[in-house]
């Protein structure tokens, strides 16, 4: 994963996401002590804009699971997450911007791990690390040329890129959250 191909293009992206996620909680808290904790799957909405690289935004939807790490008698939750889903963004390497995105439609992966404080059994805040890929899987439109047998249009080199991610976390419904310790 650290060495491929794609990381050697010269183009350098920089993306700042806003998602919104809905999580339900699928289980009880259970397991042996570090391992005690557990899942949500979550639903996720992303508004993301690009301050540095040929496209200038992308919205993406995702779903995923995450695993919250419970210790007893304490506020601080760890957890790690990972979602994939469809996107659209607005691919300049059909207008011949070199090393750009293939196509509009996209698919995202995103990967993260961080910690949770619980400030009471409805609000939280979160902070972690996120690493996100986007790209259409080589499915852009390949317009074969006889004379040209290297070219197959327009390539998707994907985007790579991880960062620090920032949360907070209201609990919608009325009955205290179970992943808070008693």
């Amino acid at each position: 994963m650290l060495s491929d191909q794609y990381q050697l293009y010269p183009l350098k992206y920089t993306l700042l996401p806003i998602i919104g996620s809905l999580r339900w909680q699928i289980d009880n808290i259970k397991g042996p002590l570090i391992l005690r904790g557990n899942w949500d799957l979550e639903f996720s909405g992303g508004v993301v804009a690009i301050p540095r690289g040929p496209e200038t935004r992308y919205f993406a939807y995702m779903m995923g699971m995450r695993r919250n790490f419970v210790p007893r008698n304490s506020r601080v939750t760890p957890y790690f997450d990972w979602r994939a889903g469809l996107g659209q963004i607005n691919a300049k390497g059909p207008l011949g911007v070199p090393y750009a995105q293939g196509q509009d439609l996209t698919f995202t992966l995103n990967l993260g791990s961080g910690v949770r404080y619980n400030f009471g059994p409805r609000y939280a805040v979160s902070v972690g690390l996120n690493w996100m890929h986007i790209s259409n899987g080589n499915l852009s439109e390949h317009k074969y040329d006889p004379n040209q047998p290297d070219a197959w249009g327009f390539i998707n080199y994907g985007i790579n890129v991880y960062g620090p991610m920032f949360g907070f976390d209201a609990q919608l419904r009325k009955h205290p959250r179970s992943s808070v310790s008693r």
